[in-house]
């Protein structure tokens, strides 16, 4: 529902290619489907909690993804301006003078490092704190705030990395955060503190009224407080966690903008609504089948200290084998159809100077695939039709999160794919929270699930032999190769060497099948076709949202 009120143009600093007159002040409702975990990016951690975080804490710079030359670039925020140094070992920031926190007090180069200071110290427990190892540590393994964060005055701020780094700006585009106000809490106490849900900012939006589970109230903040003011005035994201209502709601037009809309109502609300706008973003996620590469109960039982190879899946040829086994397009076609393409690697297709182009898709081929069960002794010795090996059959469980309508239809083609040549695989469909918990306590045989890969393509976390260091190797891969080029990336400065690099670990990465690679998933948004000059980039949909526009 857009809703007009007065007609009170505030004009944008940056420069609009429309005409004013027909522009209205507004106020936009969003759909989203679960509230905020924090106002606070120490602490956020889904999708939905991390835009609306970067609406009310604005970063030193502003990205985005240019699809042409799958390459980030960056422009100016909270910063007017940089400067790298030659050997990429540090960046100085130049400040804007004229910024203020939603509170009225002046923005200064003390909140960048004293933000950083928390981001990294231990006690905070911040998600990103993994940033710490960019930067400069002391005796005790401590990052030295002092000599990392550099206050030059109060609108130039220099940071200090331990060794060269690639992208500086990436490594130095976390949201900012007001001194004054995290300066007053114990380091210890800022995880259960009201701060994290009363927040005092410095972006686009400032919260005006939050509901907890029903909705959140942003209003666009003062000109005299930031320089990139919106046109629509307030945004209203509303919680509704049921997709049909969400839907629903979006053709009743309660709400004027929803994501993540499954493929066939895109079709109808294409065909049958034609106030509302369909578009796709071709995107980072992908979904998977994970494979636990090691035997989880071994591993666990001796805390971690015992590695064996899954009974199972510890093979990388019965890995192969089993993705030969899946009619992965099937899946794809029957129930994304063009808002999807299949997967090889866990690099996405808009990466494309990193995209592996001699990487070959993975053929349906279940003939070929009992001969490669078969060659690994993987037989029917007992006629039961399940195939058997040294006694025990080939039969698992293949566990999803519930919720999730396209992998159950994925689950249901692979169960059906993988019985024709004698696997048993039953379906296990668990709550959402215990699913998660299973799987990153690495409980779990077999299941689907998706990432999202960074936009600066640093893939260890995922893909590292470290289990204890890599939580997100949830797969439990192990490849010396691999934890190689891992380490040459963290030391090359070289587009090229690193673009050669991600090559060739997609290459291992196939050859291996530590897990099967479905399909990368277009996130597509509907919203009413009064909405204008929206422009939605791969990094989030609401990138550049002050530019966004309502017509009369």
């Amino acid at each position: 529902m857009i809703l007009f009120i007065s007609f009170n143009f505030f004009s944008c600093r940056e420069k609009a290619e429309f005409s004013q007159a027909k522009v209205s002040q507004s106020e936009l409702f969003i759909a989203i489907k679960n509230d905020v975990d924090f106002f606070n990016p120490l602490y956020s951690n889904d999708i939905v909690s991390g835009l609306i975080n970067d609406l009310i804490f604005s970063s030193l710079t502003y990205s985005e993804f240019i699809s042409d030359s799958g390459k980030l670039v960056y422009y100016p925020n909270l910063a007017a301006s940089w400067e790298i140094s030659n050997d990429k070992k540090s960046i100085t920031y130049t400040l804007k003078t004229n910024l203020k926190w939603s509170d009225g007090e002046k923005f200064t180069a003390k909140d960048v490092q004293y933000t950083y200071y928390l981001y990294t110290h231990p006690d905070v427990m911040s998600v990103r704190q993994d940033i710490e190892r960019f930067f400069i540590h002391d005796k005790s393994g401590m990052v030295d705030y002092k000599k990392s964060f550099v206050v030059l005055n109060d609108s130039t701020i220099t940071f200090n990395f331990s060794s060269k780094v690639e992208d500086p700006l990436f490594v130095t585009g976390l949201p900012i955060l007001p001194e004054h106000i995290f300066k007053k809490i114990p380091l210890k106490d800022i995880f259960n503190h009201e701060v994290n849900f009363k927040p005092v900012g410095i972006g686009p939006y400032k919260v005006e009224n939050y509901q907890r589970q029903q909705q959140i109230v942003l209003v666009k903040n003062e000109p005299d407080y930031f320089d990139k003011i919106p046109l629509i005035k307030k945004l209203i994201f509303k919680v509704i966690t049921d997709y049909t209502s969400r839907i629903n709601q979006l053709k009743n037009g309660e709400v004027d903008l929803v994501t993540d809309v499954h493929p066939s109502d895109a079709e109808i609300l294409k065909r049958e609504f034609p106030q509302i706008k369909v578009e796709k973003i071709s995107g980072r996620d992908y979904d998977y089948i994970g494979w636990n590469n090691i035997d989880h109960q071994i591993y666990r039982k001796s805390n971690g200290k015992v590695i064996k190879p899954h009974p199972l899946f510890g093979n990388r040829e019965v890995r192969l084998a089993l993705t030969m086994a899946i009619n992965r397009r099937e899946i794809l076609n029957g129930y994304f159809g063009e808002f999807a393409h299949l997967a090889e690697s866990p690099i996405s297709p808009i990466f494309t100077a990193f995209v592996n182009p001699s990487l070959k898709t993975i053929q349906y081929n279940p003939e070929e695939a009992k001969k490669i069960l078969y060659k690994n002794g993987w037989r029917d010795t007992d006629r039961d039709k399940i195939l058997d090996k040294d006694g025990v059959p080939f039969k698992f469980k293949l566990t999803i999160a519930s919720g999730k309508p396209h992998r159950e239809f994925a689950a249901t083609i692979i169960k059906k794919d993988l019985q024709k040549i004698g696997i048993d695989v039953e379906i296990e469909i668990l709550e959402t929270s215990l699913f998660f918990s299973n799987m990153f306590e690495k409980k779990l045989d077999a299941w689907i699930a998706g990432w999202t890969i960074p936009l600066d393509l640093d893939l260890e976390p995922f893909w590292g032999s470290d289990l204890n260091k890599n939580i997100f190797n949830v797969c439990s891969y192990q490849n010396p190769d691999i934890d190689q080029i891992f380490s040459e990336l963290r030391k090359t400065n070289s587009f090229e060497e690193k673009r050669k690099l991600i090559l060739t670990f997609q290459e291992i990465l196939q050859q291996d099948q530590p897990v099967t690679f479905l399909y990368w998933i277009d996130n597509i948004i509907a919203y009413n076709q009064r909405l204008k000059n929206t422009k939605f980039n791969p990094i989030a949909f609401t990138n550049r949202i002050w530019e966004w526009y309502i017509e009369k």
